[in-house]
């Protein structure tokens, strides 16, 4: 599968405690809310792979508390 992908983006999200961060990772890659997600310790990351234009890429989402 990753022999389809075309390249792979690496993307950090930094912000306040309490602003969303993890809530717009987990929105965007698995297309969930809820609205009682605990506060994040430390970082969250997800991949999520689309296809732009026919090619395929990866990004690879990295949150975390500044």
């Amino acid at each position: 599968m990753d022999e389809d992908v075309l390249t792979t983006l690496k993307l950090l999200i930094i912000g306040e405690s309490g602003v969303g961060k993890s809530s717009l990772l987990l929105r965007f890659t698995d297309d969930t809310f809820d609205p009682e997600q605990s506060a994040t310790i430390g970082v969250d990351f997800k991949v999520k792979t689309l296809a732009i234009d026919g090619n395929r890429a990866k990004l690879a989402i990295w949150v975390s508390w500044s």
